[in-house]
């Protein structure tokens, strides 16, 4: 367990997110995460602060459109009271019949027509003006809430300690970014903005409808309580199926990551149909989820939808009656049965989206809850920046160390190495030899004790300052998508091209990349795909060539090569040791018996050091560990 962790933090060291395993995740366990129930307003304004300009331009234009909308039902009362009725038209209206429509042997009701028609034509037109810049804004401001949520996301997910990566699928971490950071954008401008300019238009809408007929705008507000009540009361029932819904959804994108990463072990053990199987079980949990989101939601609407007809039907027997009895004129009825469709329209629409404003709040709670997550432990005000001449001298000073609340894994070790000086260390698994080179770059502070490095403890540094000191080479050579040089120049962004290549060359490695089709410039395959296992290491060497740290950490770096593979890596790691202070974890003899000085490590504290020879006589652990390096030595060889 410890040894996984400390293999994953390595990784870290180089700015590597690593690999996950293969957990199995069920749906009961992903269902029954809890969620922030804090109020997601005051978040979300948060936001919305961020564009603030944006947003006023948006209120702006919503602001035109219910003022075109409550002007354009005119038109049309116009022309059947006035134009076509017999009712005489405003003076004024008239006036401007007579100035803007030229006599051309037509009548002054014709050009009153004409005119009424014409100044709806502009009515309309300016109105698909304005929707459209609404629109285009709208879209821009939402793609660039969602590009920089994720950003924020991403950044923070980055910034967490490397517990959380352990402990995280990264499919869940991917679904966050790409999902789930949409829900902002969902909320604001699908949610709460058209809610408040919904609710803008009910209330200007009813005070017209008042202003012209108090008794028609009561009837058509009749509904509104009941639209509102049911509202609250079925939103409450879907919430938990949204929240539901959108943790299968993440489980899926996890169960895909954690397949196709493994394909590699998944062709080798021939388990293609269990994955299917499993994909398809999480497939199956993730609809049925939505299906019953989906079905709550029909349901929801079809009752929305029929209270709204409900509505319009009574405001149009109540219009009616008063247009047969004379109190109103049809064009007046007109006017009123297309404000009805201004009011009850979103409102209708926010119903039918009500679900997916539920799921855009379950995800926004998932964000949240990431968000919330605390990030690294920030450097100290005090903190400096480790020296660009630091010597490498690290001393663990009765260190001690535990993950979560399980036993401790270092108890107690102390021990000195020196710069120059190749430090190997050997015991049986869970000994604590990943975990204890781990604390050097503070990928875990020490629960007790002190890690020096020249004499000033670890935490005096700052974080990124430090890491830039220690080079890794892993046993699985990682490669970056990209060329050879950006791969090897990711030890150190600016070296130049000639240090690139002088690295490469120090590592056995220039030979080879000249080979390729591109040489430097070649494209590698996702991790390096089309190299082999030798060439990946060489290149991991040329990489720490690259970042030239004074302290080096080799963890287990030719366990998967063969024979001559792993010559020509030793050859490269030689030059690398000189004047480091070095690090080995190794399972294999060859990489330990010409170290300076062998820890043999068990229960967290060093039992036996010294040189290989003497340590075969003074200590029964490592004798025992030697005879099976040794063994297993042979057997590959062989």
């Amino acid at each position: 367990m410890q040894n996984s962790a400390g293999f994953r933090a390595f990784l870290v060291v180089e700015g590597i997110q690593p690999d996950r395993g293969i957990p199995l995740v069920t749906a009961p366990d992903i269902v029954t995460s809890t969620y922030s129930c804090d109020p997601l307003v005051p978040w979300i304004w948060q936001h919305l602060r961020r564009y603030q300009r944006r947003v006023i331009t948006l209120a702006a234009l919503s602001a035109s459109e219910i003022a075109l909308r409550l002007l354009s039902p005119w038109p049309m009362k116009a022309i059947v009271d006035f134009a076509t009725g017999q009712n005489a038209a405003p003076a004024w209206l008239g006036a401007v019949a007579a100035m803007a429509v030229p006599v051309m042997g037509i009548g002054a009701r014709e050009r009153l027509i004409v005119t009424i028609v014409s100044l709806g034509l502009l009515l309309q037109v300016g109105h698909q003006l304005v929707m459209m810049c609404h629109s285009r804004l709208s879209a821009a401001t939402g793609h660039r809430m969602v590009a920089d949520l994720r950003e924020e996301l991403f950044t923070h997910i980055q910034a967490l300690a490397l517990a959380h990566h352990d402990q995280t699928p990264t499919g869940d971490s991917l679904h966050r970014i790409e999902s789930d950071a949409m829900c902002v954008e969902h909320l604001l401008l699908r949610g709460l903005f058209p809610v408040f300019f919904s609710a803008l238009t009910l209330a200007v809408m009813f005070v017209v409808l008042a202003m012209i007929d108090l008794q028609l705008a009561i009837v058509a507000a009749a509904i509104v309580p009941c639209l509102y009540g049911w509202l609250r009361f079925y939103t409450r029932r879907m919430r938990p199926v949204a929240v539901r819904a959108k943790a299968l959804d993440a489980a899926l994108v996890q169960r895909l990551h954690e397949s196709l990463s493994s394909i590699r072990l998944v062709k080798t053990y021939a388990r293609e149909d269990l994955e299917r199987a499993r994909f398809a079980q999480a497939a199956t949990s993730a609809l049925d989820a939505r299906v019953a989101s989906s079905r709550q939601e029909a349901f929801f609407g079809t009752i929305v939808s029929t209270l709204t007809i409900a509505g319009t039907s009574l405001v149009v027997l109540a219009g009616g009656l008063s247009v047969v009895h004379g109190r109103i004129t049809l064009g007046t009825l007109l006017v009123l049965v297309a404000y009805l469709g201004y009011v009850y329209g979103p409102l209708c629409g926010i119903a039918n989206t009500a679900g997916a404003l539920q799921h855009a709040s379950a995800s926004a709670r998932r964000v949240r809850e990431t968000l919330a997550i605390a990030p690294e432990s920030a450097d100290t005000a005090a903190a400096i920046e480790a020296p660009a001449d630091l010597r490498g001298t690290v001393v663990f000073d009765r260190v001690s160390f535990g993950y979560r609340d399980e036993r401790p894994v270092l108890n107690g070790l102390s021990f000195t190495a020196h710069p120059g000086e190749t430090i190997a260390l050997v015991g049986l698994s869970g000994a604590g030899k990943s975990t204890a080179v781990s604390l050097i770059a503070r990928l875990y502070d020490p629960t007790a004790g002190r890690v020096l490095i020249d004499g000033r403890n670890v935490g005096d540094y700052t974080r990124a300052s430090l890491r830039r000191r220690v080079a890794v080479v892993l046993q699985d050579a990682i490669m970056m998508s990209g060329t050879v040089r950006e791969n090897l120049r990711y030890g150190r962004l600016e070296a130049t091209d000639a240090e690139i290549e002088a690295a490469a060359r120090a590592a056995h490695a220039h030979d080879f990349i000249m080979s390729l089709p591109d040489g430097y410039d070649t494209v590698l395959g996702e991790r390096g795909n089309g190299l082999s296992g030798g060439q990946r290491q060489r290149l991991n060497v040329a990489r720490a060539f690259v970042k030239n740290a004074p302290i080096l950490i080799l963890d287990e770096p030719t366990a998967a090569l063969d024979a001559l593979s792993e010559e020509l890596v030793f050859t490269g790691l030689r030059s690398l040791q000189a004047g480091r202070t070095t690090f080995v974890i190794a399972h294999r003899l060859s990489t330990v018996r010409d170290a300076d000085r062998i820890l043999v490590l068990d229960g967290g504290v060093v039992v036996a050091e010294g040189r290989h020879d003497s340590l075969l006589t003074t200590s029964a652990l490592y004798a025992r560990l030697a005879a099976s390096l040794t063994e297993t030595r042979v057997t590959r060889a062989a």
